[in-house]
Order: structure tokens, then sequence, then C-alpha cells
């Protein structure tokens, strides 16, 4: 089970770094399917900031919990809390704006598997320690 959890947060941490250094080089293409209007140039910077260079964080700390065993745990737990954090906010936008559109979905979709895939998981390492 060990292995799989390697290989769950090596995929998860290098899809944020994905995101991340795609929105560093061009971050209006990137949030295009979340139909985000960007036009000045503290918007362009917040986006690769928060979109880019803590994308790029968060990735580097998650295979920092593949790498060593000690850093899994906490770094399981941190992604659950991170992804159930965006999927709840998802889900209050939903109630509070209405639905978004299919990618915004999906993203609710996804990251509400992975907080709960997380999860699982940080209770499985719990019999490993």
């Amino acid at each position: 089970m060990f292995r799989f959890t390697q290989v769950f947060l090596w995929s998860c941490g290098a899809a944020f770094v994905l995101i991340g250094a795609n929105t560093f080089v061009d971050p209006l293409r990137a949030m295009a399917p979340l139909e985000l209007n960007v036009n000045t140039v503290s918007a362009l910077n917040e986006l690769r900031a928060t979109y880019g260079g803590m994308q790029v964080g968060i990735g580097l700390f998650l295979m920092a919990g593949a790498r060593w065993a000690a850093l899994t745990r906490p770094v399981l737990l941190a992604q659950a809390l991170m992804l159930g954090g965006l999927a709840a906010g998802r889900l209050v936008g939903v109630a509070l704006d209405g639905l978004p559109n299919g990618f915004v979905q999906a993203l609710l979709v996804l990251e509400t598997t992975i907080a709960v895939l997380s999860v699982a998981l940080y209770r499985r390492q719990a019999g490993a320690c």
C-alpha cells in the first residue's frame, strides 16, 4: 500500500507542478477554462503567485511526502485539507452562485476524490507507523 501512496503523491505533486509552471508561462491561457476576466498587471501577478508559485510549492511538498516516509502522513493530511477546502469552496459557490461550467464541475469531482483518497491513505498509514 505504501507504494500506491508514493505513486499517488508523486502524481498529484507532478500535476500541481505542471499547473504552476503552465501558469508562470501563460497565466491567461492557463485560466481560460475558468473564465476569469484578468485585465490588469496586478491580476496577472496574483495569478502567477497563486496559481503559479504556490502550486509549484504544493507540488514539491507532495513529492517530498512521496520521497520521505516520515513526511507521508503529514503530506496526506495537508493534501486532504487543501483539496477538501477547494471542494468545499466550490460547493459553497454552487449553493450561492449557481452551477459553474463543466470544467469547474470536473475540478469539483477531482478535488473531492483526491481529498477522500488522501484521508483514506492517511488513516491506512496510521497502522504502518
